[in-house]
């Protein structure tokens, strides 16, 4: 397996000789490690079909994306505010391709999740700004830098055609900065032979991308998702994917647990916002019901679950945004506060849990 670590060591302190660079080409077991902002992860290929990549890490998730790296993932299988959803691109992201200095796409995102069945729609611009040479824990190597923009949202990916992915990616949420930086790579195959030439790109077509043969799964009138009819694992998988590859995602998809739940945690990039009302004095600790891609629709969500929750009647609406991260954008989190402990928040969910609600204690609130 070709291990690629500093893989441009000796290329010069801005890098201007790079052929222009198609799309990349994956393959089952090709694996990059990247240190994002502290945290190690590993992410892995499982398997592709000619224009989506099933994708996992080592925290058990699992993620559909295209091949034009800078677009979100279409599909995953969980999150630990959204839940399992999945995004259509509509447009022609893939005319980023191939990449050189002044290359530009606009393109819109459409989504839904089971908890913001509501879904949302963002637009997204890019421009290949030029070449760079980065520094990164792999070493030195010579990049492509493509800078995107959407909502309040900056993300500069580091592009190396020489390991088939970005590098780097700095990420600019407000006067927020993360970085993303690659610390090895192993390609399970070389690509010298299977890479095309840099040949213009034909024009691609502008209906909506999404997973083929897999239609949006319908949402129940709890306010879940529901499979979509026939569907094999619900958001993942294609058609006509290779047996074993199949076979492993579903395995994966059995043993995804969700992600340990942020009780008694508020990360630093929330943002609290003012409540609605003086907090109750029943305490300081909330349960988390929903989340949203606006204040408005927490405002609007919170009147429809009095309405279907009696019990949330001497409650008091709070929200704070989040950054969902994988390229989804922020969202504001739906909380109703007024619990002396996390056991009772616990307490009041399990009730609401029993009839398909989603419902997670929070605290302590500050």
């Amino acid at each position: 397996m070709p291990s690629l670590s500093g893989g441009d060591s000796g290329s010069s302190p801005a890098a201007h000789g790079l052929a222009p660079a198609p799309a990349p080409i994956y393959s089952p077991g090709d694996t990059f490690v990247y240190d994002d902002s502290g945290t190690v992860t590993t992410e892995r290929v499982v398997s592709t079909s000619p224009d989506r990549v099933v994708w996992t890490n080592d925290q058990g998730l699992i993620w559909t994306k295209d091949t034009a790296v800078v677009t979100p993932p279409l599909m995953w299988s969980d999150d630990p505010e959204l839940g399992r959803g999945r995004q259509t691109l509509i447009g022609s992201p893939h005319q980023l391709f191939p990449l050189q200095e002044g290359n530009v796409i606009a393109y819109s995102v459409r989504g839904s999740s089971e908890n913001a069945p509501a879904g949302w729609q963002d637009e997204h611009r890019c421009v290949v700004a030029g070449q760079e040479a980065v520094e990164v824990k792999a070493g030195r190597f010579d990049t492509f830098r493509i800078d995107c923009q959407r909502k309040d949202y900056r993300d500069t990916y580091f592009y190396s055609p020489s390991v088939q992915n970005y590098v780097l990616r700095d990420r600019q949420i407000g006067d927020r900065t993360t970085r993303k930086e690659l610390v090895s790579a192993d390609l399970a195959s070389s690509r010298a032979d299977a890479q095309p030439g840099a040949a213009p790109t034909p024009p691609v077509e502008t209906a909506p991308m999404t997973a083929p043969h897999a239609p949006m799964p319908t949402i129940g009138e709890d306010g879940t998702m529901m499979p979509a009819p026939g569907e094999h694992q619900p958001g993942m998988m294609m058609e006509g994917e290779d047996g074993k590859a199949m076979t492993l995602v579903s395995r994966l998809e059995n043993v995804v647990t969700r992600l340990e739940r942020l009780a008694g945690v508020e990360s630093g990039q929330d943002k609290m916002a003012k409540p609605a009302a003086s907090p109750s004095a029943g305490g300081n600790w909330a349960v988390h019901l929903a989340s949203y891609r606006s204040q408005k629709g927490a405002t609007d969500g919170w009147k429809t679950l009095q309405r279907r929750f009696p019990q949330l009647k001497d409650k008091t609406m709070r929200t704070s945004e989040f950054d969902s991260g994988r390229g989804r954008g922020t969202y504001t989190r739906l909380l109703a506060a007024g619990f002396a402990s996390e056991a009772e928040a616990k307490d009041f969910c399990r009730p609401l849990v029993a009839k398909g609600q989603f419902c997670q204690a929070k605290g302590p609130l500050p």
